[in-house]
């Protein structure tokens, strides 16, 4: 790899920057010494010039790359034009996008805020505001699960190392097993009023939903008047094959949440939902200073836009996902002992280890590859929809040199 064709690098080097940075910075994140200054398509340049690829995609926001010419182009032009007014009016960008989730979903309506994590709380709001009308305000979020950092959104996350040291917890919360219907069967009571699913649990290790678990939830909850909510926000966005991971399985929730890549990298959720179930949200309810503002939107109009009239939607990316799915299979019978399974589902894929993963995390960083460790035995990939087939191999190349360095599992 060569460093990028007319970069200019800073006079400082990642040590230097990173040491600014943490001077002041709080140290609630765990940084690489590494600073980045541009970003084309799969690749991220650093400020001294040097490229990688990018694997990670700002942990699933780069679903076309970094700065796709569609979605650059657009921001441009609206930040000349508009960046903010106020929810108390309409604006454009924020009607259009509004329009092209509710074309293209089971929606009718739809709520834009600034993150993931506000739309959680935004659908807790809703589903206990629909709860109360039967006196129920039992939410059921599912083990492994990670819904947001927030304290409604960080208690529904099913992993107790997210809830430790928070404290007191706001009540009628509980969590069901993953993929074990029966076992959320046993833990619903008579105040559940909704569960939150996330059709493949990214944070948890990329583990996807069983088919049939979910056909069977989606059954018993309109059985029992209960709320099934979908947190697509990692999944959605053609990020799994689809727009959204809900039609891949035919299962439809009451409520889905959307963000990441809706918003092309800059701050952008929407919870979309039915017409009798948006009435739980009336004026005055909810709502967001910078929530859906004209920028945003903008970039998230441009992403779907760019998706479907350049064919990733509905097969092109699937295409090139095969490619690669193909390509890890093969890498997995070349390395069985250090790749037990590939799992996931389109550009969202699990690789599972037998231990050591930030170990094999920080050898691709070497080979500036940047990929996610999701606990010790997980390497997560999340490359966007377009890569070529070049980048692919690059890709694989240097995961086989990886494997092939390490030895046996266990050892040294």
């Amino acid at each position: 790899m060569k460093l990028e064709e007319g970069a200019h690098p800073s006079p400082l080097s990642n040590a230097q920057w990173a040491a600014r940075g943490s001077r002041v910075l709080v140290g609630n994140v765990c940084r690489e010494e590494l600073v980045f200054r541009k970003g084309r398509g799969a690749w991220l340049y650093d400020v001294e010039g040097r490229p990688y690829l990018d694997f990670l995609g700002g942990v699933a926001i780069h679903v076309l790359g970094h700065c796709h010419p569609r979605v650059t182009v657009s921001v441009q032009k609206q930040a000349q034009r508009l960046l903010h007014t106020s929810n108390l009016y309409y604006h454009e960008p924020q009607i259009l996008l509004a329009e092209f989730l509710v074309s293209k979903t089971f929606a009718d309506k739809v709520f834009f805020a600034n993150s993931g994590t506000e739309v959680v709380e935004a659908a807790i709001k809703l589903v206990r505001r629909y709860g109360a009308k039967t006196g129920r305000f039992g939410i059921m979020g599912l083990e492994g699960s990670f819904h947001g950092r927030t304290l409604g959104a960080l208690t529904l996350t099913g992993q107790k190392k997210i809830r430790e040291g928070i404290g007191p917890l706001p009540e009628g919360f509980d969590w069901g097993p993953f993929n074990d219907f029966e076992g959320v069967v046993r833990k619903v009571t008579p105040e559940t009023v909704a569960i939150f699913v996330e059709p493949v649990q990214g944070e948890g290790g990329v583990i996807p939903a069983d088919p049939a678990f979910l056909r069977d939830l989606r059954r018993f909850t309109r059985e029992r008047d209960i709320l099934l909510v979908f947190d697509e926000i990692q999944t959605g966005i053609g990020r799994t094959g689809t727009l959204f991971a809900y039609e891949s399985y035919d299962v439809v929730p009451d409520i889905l949440l959307s963000a990441k890549a809706l918003g092309g990298g800059l701050p952008l959720g929407a919870l979309l939902t039915t017409s009798p179930l948006a009435e739980f949200l009336p004026p005055g309810s909810h709502g967001s200073t910078f929530g859906g503002n004209p920028l945003a939107c903008a970039a998230g109009l441009a992403v779907l836009e760019a998706l479907y009239e350049e064919g990733y939607l509905p097969e092109g990316g699937q295409r090139i996902a095969e490619n690669l799915w193909d390509e890890l299979i093969s890498l997995k019978d070349l390395h069985p002992a250090w790749i037990r399974e590939v799992r996931g589902r389109g550009m969202m894929i699990g690789l599972v280890l037998p231990g050591r993963a930030v170990e094999v995390k920080d050898r691709f960083l070497r080979e500036r590859i940047l990929v996610n460790a999701t606990g010790p035995e997980v390497i997560r990939l999340l490359p966007p929809v377009n890569l070529s087939l070049e980048e692919i191999a690059t890709f694989i190349q240097s995961a086989d040199s990886i494997f092939s360095s390490m030895g046996k599992p266990g050892g040294s």
